[in-house]
């Protein structure tokens, strides 16, 4: 689980990026750009606070020593 939210986390990130890029050469237009930066932040501030700052677990679902 831990793993996923990570990569939605970095697909996010990557996705900030991307849009404004698009917006730049004109393939999507201001209203798209806006909507999806608006749903990426809202998705990446929910899936990165749940991962973020926590230990991972072994297999045995303990904590790991940092």
């Amino acid at each position: 689980m831990r793993a996923l939210l990570q990569v939605v986390s970095l697909l996010m990130l990557v996705l900030t990026v991307i849009f404004p890029m698009l917006y730049l050469f004109d393939a999507v237009s201001e209203a798209t750009l806006k909507g999806a930066i608006l749903a990426i932040s809202v998705v990446w501030f929910l899936a990165t606070p749940l991962w973020m700052g926590r230990e991972k677990q072994n297999s045995a679902g303990e904590g790991s020593t940092k």
